[in-house]
């Protein structure tokens, strides 16, 4: 099978039985599809979970979806709300979790910030950026993902994703800086905050 065959092209052919199809489209989107549905849930298997369900529904639809469109888009809908309700059904058992529990100590309280551990200082700070622009610097810098597949994943464009990456950049460099000195570049992706 052609490996420059469009995802519509695959579509066709999954939906005629083409089992070669099917496995190239899978390969083609299953690594983005899982890192982003891994960040909505922060969980790897039940990213996973997630991902063979939108890859189950896909194969289903073969002959119905719109092959005139890629298929990232519609795909990364799927695992949007597929990641959601993991979410929902989680929130809810930590809730009942913690309605009925014994001990109802907070265990991701934050500890006290060790400035010996450039990891540790670099993690906070990520966690410390807006939601956007740490799901898309995550996404782009340190997932290697096409910027083109994220701003299909949040249903943006990509010059809005760009936009994130650079002042999601330019941020950490500010308080990095503070404290790792040059060392703050390893951690940002090396480039002039403009």
């Amino acid at each position: 099978m052609d490996d420059h065959l469009d995802d519509g092209a695959l579509l066709a052919a999954i939906a005629a039985g083409d089992d070669a199809a099917w496995r190239r489209l899978v390969r083609r989107h299953v690594r983005a599809a899982t890192l982003f549905a891994a960040q909505m849930t922060g969980d790897r298997d039940d990213a996973e979970d997630i991902v063979q369900s939108a890859f189950i529904l896909a194969f289903e639809r073969a002959a119905s979806l719109d092959r005139s469109r890629p298929l990232a888009p519609w795909l990364f809908g799927v695992v949007r709300r597929l990641a959601l309700k993991t979410h929902a059904r989680r929130a809810r058992r930590r809730a009942l979790w913690r309605r009925w529990a014994m001990d109802t100590r907070d265990v991701s309280a934050d500890d006290p910030l060790d400035a010996a551990s450039d990891l540790a200082f670099v993690r906070r700070a990520v966690a410390a950026l807006p939601p956007m622009q740490r799901a898309c610097f995550e996404l782009v810098v340190l997932r290697d993902l096409a910027v083109d597949d994220v701003a299909a994943m949040y249903e943006i464009s990509a010059s809005t994703v760009r936009q994130h990456v650079f002042r999601a950049r330019r941020d950490l460099r500010s308080v990095l800086e503070s404290v790792l000195g040059p060392r703050a570049n390893r951690w940002t992706g090396g480039e002039s905050a403009g």
